[in-house]
């Protein structure tokens, strides 16, 4: 069975619920009675409702106004304990005047044992044995030593001197008329911080001036200093000192710029006047609070995201061109042969609920393909970069990126990145611009690398210009990128992890005990599907698939059953897309349109198996490098052999007189010139009448073809010009003659080179001419 508590409020209480106050006017039988101090609305508020209110932030119960009327509020100048109080003196001197005054009390009754009627007056308190009785007391009750006399050392000596008896008389007598709740520390604090004249000691006159020149001057957002603001208030003041003096008035004395410092705080406070002088934009970012809150308790849940710009001057070697140069070239670039010094980016992704490092890219430009490479490393095993560079220690393993925090910068601030990490099912989480406390763990973790790594570099620049003017960056820029990153890999993987961290969570742990203890305890967030990593933090190719799988980047290849059976199956002719995971090439991923399960394959050249695609391209080109003078050497080789092949070729092609087996340009020219010389080749038609030809040899009767001999002709006639047809153009035949047209012969290549004939294939002088009937009637 619950119990619900029922207070003893005095009436007159004050308490505030949900931001109403209210005063306590009495208890009823279901609740208290109380009256708003606001409104003035009386409502009566339950037991169990006030308990359950009193839990919520912002309750506040003032009960000692109703039990001893604020009268100690009142002595302390409205403050609410000697412990607000400003000088340190009066809180002491306030448990000094309450552990005596207690001592007294102590006194009085010992000495009222053998002295009923015994009244402590001054006097009586000053006696030596009064005053070693209530020192001891006082000692003990303070827990600081408390002297009779005055002690060797003056000041240095720590404790208390005792008071003569009449002041300790008249502090008891204050301590005895107080009520028993009212006999505090707060009730015996002595007034002295209200001594002296609290008034303002300058004239109204000159408070304008100095408000003037702040207004004028001093309110500007080019930030002038207390300098410019006093030179302008003496400037006024002068002027006005000239008036005055011809009207027999005092003159005014200018300030100081002390004086006029506390003039501004007076009428501005300290965020009034930053937004005055910097703006809203940089008060918020300076201003703004901090929070304090748990963000994360899963390892993944939140990634914090940001880049920054190396303060410091890297070198890039330039290899593979050295040795092509000249000497005099070589010699002319002596001091610029080896580095190239550029200013890099640094890009890194950390664990907020542990604050382990999960990536960290160094890059020329924070671009898509940096933060693309960034989530690659954030999500994938880190095996390699502690085997590569020598790590002690482990890295944090791959994990899903459940919530990425950044600034919306240029690397993220485009297509192929956002696109990527709603692939992945991340939350792209876009702060504020110019607010760092949104992302208040993500500045801290740049600027302690920034501090323990950066700082320590050859080359630093610092961190704003002109911060190391007595350092030469330029000629201590000696570290290579490959260098660079490697001792930065080393430093976030054996040193940053080890560190002990005072961030909100984390309370001086370090961060791999956290990270170990958050994966046993609350585990981290599931990994991402290999093919959908790939497919959308990977690199994407068009290749053909044949039998021997596909090819990627020029001479890479894949190959798997299942990509054989998926191309066998489907039929598949044309282009798939191949998703390549540039840092390790044993897996990839095929998808084939119109299949709809991605397609895992596998490399096929085992030598490029656990590299990257980068060292890939790196191991051929060393196998292609040679040396210029063996190349030449290797060229004048080549051409000697190859001329003399040719010269024994065309030795036997003359000896035993080959017909060539190709065609000169000229040939090629002529040829061309008389087939498109406009001549048309024009189909033969068959006359009205006649049989087609294919059917004169026909055996079996047919239409218009009759039998030749004692039967009657079909036409009688004589031919027209006899004389014209040649003995080569008639027909001998045993029956009449029958008049046959001569066919048209086809053109030659000569006629047809030759335009000016105007009817090839016929003599010249001769007209095509067929022979007519004379006698048509039999037609009919």
């Amino acid at each position: 069975m619950t119990i619900v508590p029922r207070y003893s409020f005095l009436p007159g209480t004050e308490i505030t619920l949900l931001n109403r106050p209210m005063a306590v006017t009495g208890i009823a039988d279901n609740g208290y009675s109380m009256v708003g101090l606001d409104d003035g609305v009386a409502t009566v508020v339950s037991f169990d409702r006030l308990v359950e209110h009193l839990k919520l932030p912002g309750a506040k119960i003032n009960s000692a106004q109703a039990a001893s009327g604020g009268r100690p509020a009142q002595r302390l100048g409205g403050f609410f304990s000697a412990k607000s109080l400003e000088n340190e003196k009066q809180k002491t001197f306030g448990r000094l005047h309450l552990a005596m005054c207690q001592a007294v009390d102590i006194y009085v009754a010992k000495c009222r044992e053998n002295d009923p009627a015994f009244n402590p007056s001054g006097r009586k308190l000053d006696t030596p044995a009064a005053r070693k009785f209530i020192a001891a007391q006082t000692t003990l009750l303070l827990g600081e030593r408390v002297f009779t006399k005055p002690p060797r050392g003056g000041e240095q000596v720590k404790g208390h001197l005792l008071y003569r008896g009449r002041t300790i008389n008249a502090y008891y007598q204050i301590y005895i008329d107080l009520d028993p709740h009212d006999r505090c520390a707060e009730a015996l604090v002595t007034l002295q911080h209200l001594r002296g004249n609290r008034t303002s000691r300058l004239p109204v006159v000159l408070r304008k001036l100095m408000t003037e020149a702040w207004e004028t001057i001093g309110f500007d957002k080019k930030g002038p200093s207390i300098a410019n603001v006093h030179n302008y208030l003496e400037t006024s003041v002068k002027a006005l000192n000239r008036s005055r003096k011809l009207n027999d008035l005092p003159e005014l004395v200018v300030p100081s710029e002390r004086t006029l410092r506390k003039h501004r705080d007076s009428i501005l406070t300290p965020t009034e006047y930053a937004i005055s002088v910097e703006g809203l934009r940089e008060t918020k970012r300076k201003k703004g609070r901090g929070s304090t809150d748990i963000r994360a308790l899963m390892i993944g849940e939140l990634c914090g995201m940001d880049e920054q710009k190396m303060s410091m001057v890297t070198s890039a070697k330039e290899e593979g061109f050295w040795h092509t140069l000249t000497d005099d070239e070589q010699f002319a670039y002596e001091a610029a042969d080896k580095y190239i010094r550029k200013r890099l980016h640094m890009i890194v992704m950390f664990d907020v609920a542990s604050r382990m490092p999960l990536a960290w890219i160094i890059t020329e430009n924070p671009n898509a393909d940096a933060t693309l490479a960034l989530l690659r490393m954030a999500t994938r095993d880190k095996t390699r970069e502690q085997i590569r560079y020598g790590c002690i220690n482990e890295a944090a393993k791959g994990c899903g990126l459940l919530h990425l925090r950044n600034d919306n910068g240029a690397g993220l601030r485009n297509p192929a990145t956002i696109s990527a990490m709603m692939g992945l099912g991340t939350f792209n989480g876009i702060t504020r611009t110019y607010s760092p406390t949104d992302r208040a763990h993500d500045e801290r973790f740049i600027g302690t690398i920034e501090s323990n790594f950066f700082k320590l570099m050859p080359g630093y620049t610092g961190r704003r210009p002109g911060d190391v003017p007595g350092y030469d960056a330029i000629r201590n820029g000696v570290v290579d990128v490959e260098m660079l990153y490697g001792m930065l890999t080393r430093y976030l993987v054996d040193e940053y992890p080890f560190q002990k961290n005072y961030g909100v969570g984390i309370f001086g742990r370090r961060p791999w005990d956290v990270y170990q203890e958050i994966n046993e305890t609350r585990g981290q967030i599931e990994v991402v599907d290999p093919h959908t990593r790939r497919i959308h933090l990977g690199w994407e190719v068009s290749a053909t698939p044949s039998d021997e799988g596909v090819r990627v980047f020029e001479g890479i290849w894949f190959n798997s059953d299942e990509l054989q059976v998926a191309r066998e199956e489907q039929f598949f002719k044309g282009k798939v897309r191949v998703f390549v995971d540039p840092d390790n090439l044993n897996i990839a991923t095929v998808l084939m349109p119109g299949f709809p399960d991605p397609i895992e394959v596998t490399i096929q050249t085992t030598a490029f198996a656990d590299m990257t695609l980068g060292e890939v391209l790196q191991l051929v080109a060393e196998y292609r490098r040679e040396d210029p003078a063996v190349t030449e050497l290797y060229d004048d080789r080549l051409l000697d052999a190859r001329s003399r092949r040719y010269k024994d070729i065309a030795t036997i092609g003359v000896e035993h007189n080959l017909p060539r087996s190709y065609s000169t340009i000229e040939e090629c020219k002529a040829l061309a010139k008389a087939a498109f010389a406009g001549a048309r080749t024009i189909r033969t038609q068959r006359l009205a009448g006649t049989a087609p030809l294919d059917s004169i040899t026909k055996i079996e009767p047919n239409d218009g073809i009759f039998s030749l001999g004692g039967e009657p002709s079909v036409i009688d006639g004589v031919v027209d010009d006899a004389s014209e047809m040649t003995s080569d153009d008639s027909l001998e035949q045993s029956g009449p003659r029958t008049p046959v047209a001569e066919a048209p012969q086809a053109p030659t290549l000569e006629d047809l080179a030759s335009p000016k004939r105007s009817k090839p294939g016929l003599p010249k002088g001769q007209s095509m001419k067929f022979a007519r009937p004379s006698n048509l009637k039999e037609l009919k």
